[in-house]
């Protein structure tokens, strides 16, 4: 069986052209990895994919300088009509706006027939009104939040979300472990298990090379594997992460690890992981 492939979690930027990702910089001054900070286009993006296709792809922004995510929305639309691209994207708010300029923030966005959903990176507490806030307006329009939280904030994330049953969860990054200690590791598994009993979430098996600073197959093995146990295959969505990724590897490492772990599994197993959830979730 053949199967083709959306690209859950996938980030474009030109930082030559558009000042807008401050964090993306620090984070490669801090990594020593100044190629990092470099522009990552459709084109970068299918040169490192190599033979590896991808049929559509899901973009999330990565804004971090204020409010500049509605310049970005356009920008990557041009991109994506340009290169033919089959493209969804998860936009984000300033959660340190007043509730009237969040919404009007998420309504500029929706007006896009491409945009599914919000994520917010950085300053986002669940008890907040900006949350508030963000999840009535999505819980009203059916709409994707994507979750950003560590372990250490999923308890007070899966109590808000009680207040706000239908939304439409889609965990980042498996759950963002901490550290790849055994002690996070299993505070991480108490996490992600809570998230699935108490949520309808799909969870992006993507990001481990931010925890593991390495995504080779042993390295990304106990964790793919075990977000797979406590989700099962019908919620867990193929991520890159490109090209944040990178940090631990290549694309194609990353390709070949994920074959070497799952490689064995059904074909409906690996269609549902690498195109129909998030097909289905993003409405792709």
């Amino acid at each position: 069986m053949t199967y083709d492939v959306v690209d859950a979690h996938v980030h474009l930027w030109s930082v030559t052209d558009n000042a807008w990702y401050p964090a993306l910089q620090r984070m490669a001054g801090q990594l020593e990895l100044p190629e990092l900070y470099s522009d990552f286009l459709p084109a970068n993006y299918l040169d490192a994919a190599g033979e590896f296709k991808v049929d559509a792809f899901v973009h999330v922004s990565a804004t971090t300088a204020a409010r500049t995510y509605l310049d970005e929305q356009s920008w990557v639309e041009e991109l994506a009509d340009r290169a033919s691209l089959n493209m969804v994207t998860i936009g984000t708010i300033d959660p340190a706006l007043p509730e009237s300029e969040i919404i009007a923030d998420l309504e500029h966005q929706a007006r896009s027939d491409r945009f599914r959903g919000v994520r917010v990176l950085y300053d986002f507490h669940p008890d907040s009104t900006a949350a508030h806030t963000v999840l009535q307006w999505l819980n009203d329009r059916n709409y994707v939040f994507d979750l950003v939280t560590q372990p250490s904030g999923m308890s007070a994330w899966l109590k808000t979300l009680e207040r706000y049953p239908d939304v439409v969860v889609v965990l980042e990054h498996c759950g963002w472990p901490s550290s790849t200690t055994n002690a996070d590791r299993d505070h991480w598994e108490v996490a992600i298990r809570a998230c699935a009993e108490r949520t309808n979430a799909l969870c992006k098996i993507s990001g481990l090379g931010m925890v593991t600073a390495d995504i080779s197959a042993s390295a990304l093995r106990p964790w793919v594997e075990g977000t797979i146990e406590v989700f099962g295959w019908e919620r867990v969505a193929f991520g890159s992460n490109m090209p944040i990724e990178t940090i631990a590897g290549s694309y194609g490492q990353l390709i070949e690890s994920l074959r070497s772990i799952i490689g064995e599994s059904s074909d409906q197993e690996l269609q549902s992981f690498y195109s129909e959830n998030a097909r289905r979730y993003y409405k792709i």
